[in-house]
C-alpha cells in the first residue's frame, strides 16, 4: 500500500476497533461516474490466529473462508465499502460456522454496527425513511429492513413483566374510518403495544401483545380510556379485575364540543342570533380565567339572564363540570356530579341531555379519577408524536411500517446491540 492507502488503513483499524486478529490488507478508491466515489476497505484475519466457534465460542482452526461485504459509515466524502474473507471454524463439536464479525450486529448482516447506529439516530431524531436513505445514499428498502430488524430484536428483550397501570387510546392511522389502538405502560411512560382497529375486540389483541412480552392481563389495576364503547365492554372481558378510569381530558372535551354544537345550531335559528353568537366560538370554550377583556365582557353581555341563550346555559353547564373536578374527594365529586347530570336533564338543552346520559354511564369510571388520578395525559402527547410520524412519512401504507415507527420512537427500547458494538468500535 501507498503512504496514502496506509494512513487510511491505520485510520480504519481504530476506528473499527479491530483486535489482534485482524488487520487491514488493502485499501482502494473506485470511481463511479455521476456518482459518489467509493472507498473500499479489505479486512483480513491474520495468519495463524485461531478462530472462534460461534456455538461454542472455543478456538477452531479455519475450515474455510466466504467473501462478504458491508456497508461502513462514510470517511469524508467517500461511501465505504468493507470487504472480508469471513473465515468458517472447524468445529469438532458443533460442525463448520461462519464466524462472527467484531463489527456486525448480527449474522448476514450488510451493515457495519456504526452504520446502523447512525441510522438508528437518525430514525429517531424524527427523520423519515425516505430522507435517512436519499442522505446515507442507501435504497429506503435496505433502510426499512435494518430498522425492522433492529426494532424486532429490542422488542423480543423488553420485559413488560411489572406492568400493572396501562392507558388505552386510538390514533387515526390516515385520512378516513381507519384507526389504530395504543396500549401505553403509564408508570414506564412507553408504547408497548399497538393493533389495527379499535373495536371491542382491540383490547384483547393489545392484551395479547403484552403478554407476549413477560406481560400479564390478569395483573393490572387500573386502565385509563376514553369513553368509547367498545373500550369500556372490551376491558370488562379482558381485564375484569382492573379498575377503568375515564380520562378528564375527554370528559371536559365532550362537554366543549356538546356546547359548539349548541352554539352552531342557535345561531342559524335567527338573524339575531347570528348577529349575538357571531365570533363567539373561544368565548365559550375557554375557561373564565383565560379570557381576554374583550371575550370576557362579550360573556357577560351575553349572560343567560338577559339573552336566554341556550349556548350561554351550555356554558355555565361546563364551568359546573370544572367545579366538580375541583372537587376534594370521590364523595363530594360523586354529589356534585350527580346534580350536575340532573340539572342538564331538565335543562331544555337538547345536546347537553345526551351528554348527561354518557355521563351517567360512565359515572363510576369518572368518579374513578379522584381515587388514583390517572389521565391520559401521556398517551395524548404520544398520539401527537404518533401524528407527527405519520405527517413525516406522507402516511403509510403498510400498518406494520407504521407499527414499527412507533415502538422505535415511543417503545423506549434498548438498542444495546447497536450501542454496545459502535461503543466499542469507536
Amino acid at each position: 500500500m501507498d503512504a496514502q492507502a496506509g494512513m487510511l488503513a491505520r485510520l480504519f483499524e481504530r476506528s473499527m476497533g479491530l483486535g489482534d486478529e485482524w488487520e487491514v490488507s488493502d485499501v482502494w478508491f473506485e470511481e463511479r461516474g455521476g456518482a459518489q466515489d467509493e472507498l473500499h476497505v479489505r479486512v483480513a484475519h491474520r495468519k495463524g490466529q485461531a478462530v472462534e466457534c460461534p456455538v461454542c465460542h472455543r478456538k477452531r482452526g479455519t475450515y474455510d473462508t466466504r467473501e462478504r461485504t458491508w456497508r461502513h459509515l462514510d470517511i469524508w466524502q467517500y461511501e465505504t465499502i468493507v470487504h472480508c474473507a469471513v473465515p468458517r471454524a472447524d468445529c469438532p463439536e458443533d460442525g463448520v460456522h461462519a464466524c462472527r464479525m467484531p463489527w456486525e450486529v448480527r449474522p448476514s448482516s450488510h451493515f457495519t454496527a456504526l452504520f446502523e447506529a447512525q441510522v438508528i439516530v437518525m430514525a429517531l431524531s424524527g427523520m423519515a425513511v425516505t430522507a435517512i436513505a436519499h442522505l446515507v445514499h442507501e435504497t429506503d428498502t435496505r433502510i426499512w429492513r435494518l430498522l425492522g430488524k433492529a426494532v424486532a430484536e429490542a422488542r423480543d428483550a423488553a420485559d413488560y413483566s411489572d406492568v400493572v397501570r396501562v392507558g388505552i387510546d386510538d390514533t387515526a392511522r390516515r385520512r378516513g374510518q381507519s384507526y389504530i389502538s395504543i396500549m401505553a405502560d403509564l408508570d414506564g411512560q412507553r408504547a408497548i403495544a399497538v393493533t389495527e382497529g379499535r373495536d371491542k375486540g382491540a383490547v384483547g389483541r393489545l392484551c395479547d401483545e403484552l403478554e407476549e412480552h413477560g406481560g400479564d392481563r390478569t395483573k393490572v389495576q387500573e386502565v385509563t380510556r376514553d369513553m368509547a364503547e367498545a373500550y369500556s365492554l372490551g376491558v370488562a372481558a379482558e381485564m375484569p379485575q382492573a379498575a377503568q378510569t375515564v380520562d378528564r381530558f375527554h370528559v371536559v372535551q365532550l362537554l366543549n364540543r356538546a356546547i359548539d354544537h349548541v352554539r352552531c345550531a342557535e345561531r342559524r335559528e335567527s338573524a339575531e342570533k347570528r348577529r349575538q353568537l357571531a365570533g363567539t366560538k373561544y368565548v365559550w370554550l375557554k375557561r373564565k380565567e383565560s379570557l381576554t377583556e374583550r371575550q370576557l365582557a362579550k360573556r357577560e353581555e351575553l349572560d343567560p339572564a338577559k339573552t336566554h341563550l341556550r349556548t350561554a346555559r351550555a356554558c355555565q353547564m361546563g364551568e359546573a363540570l370544572q367545579d366538580v373536578y375541583s372537587c376534594a374527594g370521590r364523595e363530594s365529586a360523586a354529589r356534585a356530579l350527580d346534580r350536575l347530570c340532573s340539572w342538564m336533564m331538565h335543562s331544555n338543552v337538547r345536546e347537553m341531555k345526551t351528554v348527561a346520559r354518557t355521563l351517567r354511564k360512565e359515572r363510576e369510571g369518572i368518579l374513578n379519577w379522584w381515587k388514583r388520578g390517572s389521565t391520559n395525559s401521556f398517551l395524548e402527547g404520544l398520539n401527537s408524536v404518533v401524528q407527527s410520524v405519520r405527517s413525516a412519512a406522507r402516511g403509510f401504507r403498510s400498518i406494520a411500517y407504521f407499527r414499527m415507527m412507533i415502538f422505535l420512537r415511543l417503545g423506549r427500547l434498548d438498542f444495546t446491540a447497536q450501542k454496545k458494538l459502535a461503543c466499542a468500535t469507536h
